[in-house]
């Protein structure tokens, strides 16, 4: 073979080698397919999972979130028997599914991890103003509407005031079990006196029940607020002021509870995955607002927080390369 071929052949390996050396990291672009579980129909949940989802897309195209109907007991559930990667879930929640306390007796597990804070979850029990009740104990033998089995506001909602109060679901009278919506229909239609959920401030059931009817909040004694933090830590005291809702006739302040909605997940998804989550939804956190008021003005180092729950060491990384978390 002559200088003349051998330096072409030269050339040609060459344009080969630098054709698969740049195509080389191409394999990390692959897609990867994330079950996201989120929120009941009616809350805020879905429609916040399917922003997170489209945020999370737009900073990084080869992760394709799949949004699943749920709630944070059935989110943590998918979780433990590795049937979601994702899920929305509350601290009071994930504090007892990794210790095996109260909901998760017997149920322990190490799974579950944090990733972002979003927002204040609040406790909001409405009755309308016609009906006479002023207090919870006022609800003995009146018909309400609940929450679905399985459902947080029912089970670190409902429950858990009923055990501080002394009563049991058997004290109030007609129960009926359903979806925000279904529960806000009951309240229309006078089939109950009361419907309680732990959702976002402003909640929409009280923006759709506020359009035919005046409502009443209940607010909770600071003593009845200590007593379910002795029960879940996780809560907080939390005051919503009056102009929040005063166009639907609550006229004064309501003090209740709530603890904060997280993003978590499965320990499995991998590292480099919940990263690029972590920066996308922390980055992205502006587009939040446009579902629901209570991400306004949200911070970087507000989502950061994790309320002492262990961090998914792909959010870690990237907290502390943002100096949002000490190295």
């Amino acid at each position: 073979m002559t200088s003349v071929a051998i330096r072409a052949l030269s050339i040609v390996v060459g344009t080969l080698l630098l054709g698969l050396t740049l195509v080389a990291p191409a394999p990390a672009q692959q897609k990867v397919n994330l079950v996201f579980s989120a929120g009941p129909t009616g809350g805020t949940w879905t429609p916040m999972a399917a922003a997170t989802a489209e945020v999370i897309k737009k900073k990084f195209p080869e992760l394709d979130v799949q949004v699943e109907p749920g709630a944070a007991l059935v989110n943590m559930e998918k979780i433990r028997n590795d049937k979601a990667d994702l899920g929305w879930s509350m601290t009071t929640v994930l504090a007892d599914a990794r210790a095996g306390t109260n909901t998760w007796k017997g149920k322990q597990t190490d799974k579950p991890l944090f990733v972002a804070n979003y927002y204040p979850n609040v406790w909001q029990l409405v009755v309308p103003v016609s009906a006479d009740v002023r207090k919870f104990s006022d609800l003995k033998g009146k018909a309400v509407a609940l929450p679905p089995r399985g459902n947080t506001s029912l089970s670190e909602g409902w429950e858990l005031l009923l055990r501080v109060y002394g009563m049991k679901l058997d004290d109030l009278g007609t129960k009926s079990y359903g979806s925000l919506t279904e529960n806000a229909e009951a309240i229309r239609n006078r089939q109950a006196f009361a419907m309680g959920w732990t959702t976002t401030v402003p909640a929409a059931f009280m923006l759709d029940l506020g359009t035919s009817m005046k409502l009443r909040m209940l607010s909770f004694p600071d003593d009845i607020i200590e007593k379910v933090r002795q029960i879940h830590p996780g809560y907080a005291r939390h005051v919503i002021p009056k102009a929040t809702y005063a166009q639907y006739g609550v006229d004064e302040d309501v003090v209740t509870f709530q603890a904060p909605t997280i993003l978590i997940a499965h320990a499995k998804t991998p590292p480099d995955v919940v990263y690029k989550i972590a920066k996308a939804v922390v980055e992205g956190r502006e587009d939040f607002a446009r579902v629901t008021a209570a991400m306004k003005g949200v911070t970087s180092q507000d989502m950061a927080q994790s309320f002492g729950q262990p961090y998914h060491p792909g959010a870690e990384k990237y907290y502390k390369e943002a100096g949002l978390l000490k190295k």
